[in-house]
């Protein structure tokens, strides 16, 4: 595959990942930034993972407290919940309420199952190297050409 090849095919997954961001943020009637802490709960949810507010902080770059302000807000709109933490009662963790839940699937109709369909296609080798190139893209885009 040339580099326009490349560059093309980038494009068409950059203009396919905004269309699906606008679609939930459309059914949900949320802003971009809350859709990003909502999609992140979704996809610990789905491998089921717990998620605290420190690890919303880690991939959002912000400081605790001001994570703790965005899931209040989102906790006062009804989009997520605060659950108990059973190995320590002082921690919660934070899940998708069930409306939201429930919305999120939807706006998400049969992207899940498709990518699901393309995923399981591929081999565990096969599955390795997808992640390895996903991992340079992010790290090209976001920091210049990797090194290896």
């Amino acid at each position: 595959m040339s580099e326009i090849d490349l560059t093309a095919a980038l494009t068409r997954l950059e203009t396919a990942m905004s269309a699906l961001r606008h679609r939930l943020r459309d059914r949900l009637g949320v802003t971009g930034a809350d859709l990003t802490v909502l999609q992140f709960v979704a996809r610990a949810e789905a491998t089921e993972r717990q998620v605290r507010v420190k690890d919303l902080a880690t991939h959002l770059g912000l400081s605790g407290p001001a994570v703790t302000g965005t899931v209040d807000r989102l906790e006062r709109a009804g989009h997520l919940c605060r659950v108990p933490n059973p190995d320590d009662g002082r921690s919660r963790f934070i899940e998708l309420s069930e409306d939201t839940r429930r919305d999120y699937a939807a706006a998400m109709d049969s992207t899940t199952e498709h990518l699901h369909e393309l995923l399981s296609s591929f081999s565990e080798r096969e599955r390795v190297k997808y992640v390895r190139v996903i991992d340079r893209v992010i790290a090209a885009l976001d920091y210049g050409a990797p090194n290896s």
